[in-house]
């Protein structure tokens, strides 16, 4: 893969492409179901021997990003499957700030803390994307990775 192909990756529009889906294998979707349940066991396993709290905080991680990155580098190569995992950990960190807010509004009002968390979440993920964007990090973390996979 050049460098060329890397860079390009990170001029395509983001959104979602339906015709996608139909290409989609069983032996793909079980790998994700399977990574899936098993994150889900380790919380509940986790929840039922250090309480709810613990438990939650493992729910929080997304069940099937693992198994999604796998299959993505498989079949796209590491660019995407880093572009998908560079744009999870923005997202966690989005997550994070929903958490905090959900945290703190939920006891004294419980109306507005969902409404209040997601912008908190947007605001923090999109902010975050944004700012690598415009910064040329993501762009750099391709330049990287491109003279890894020569």
């Amino acid at each position: 893969m050049d460098g060329e192909q890397l860079l390009e990756d990170d001029r395509e529009p983001v959104g979602f492409d339906w015709s996608k889906l139909r290409k989609t294998h069983p032996p793909e979707l079980l790998i994700r179901f399977v990574f899936g349940a098993g994150i889900a066991l380790v919380a509940g396993i986790a929840g039922t021997v250090f309480g709810p709290k613990v438990g939650g905080l493992f729910l929080a991680f997304p069940a099937v990003l693992p198994a999604t990155l796998t299959l993505i580098e498989k079949n796209e190569g590491p660019a995407k499957a880093w572009a998908d995992a560079s744009g999870g950990a923005l997202g966690a960190v989005g997550l994070a700030a929903f958490a905090f807010v959900t945290l703190r509004l939920l006891p004294t009002s419980p109306v507005l803390a969902l409404p209040l968390a997601l912008v908190a979440w947007l605001v923090v993920a999109a902010g975050l994307y944004f700012l690598f964007w415009m910064s040329g990090i993501f762009v750099r973390q391709d330049e990287l990775l491109a003279k890894r996979t020569r």
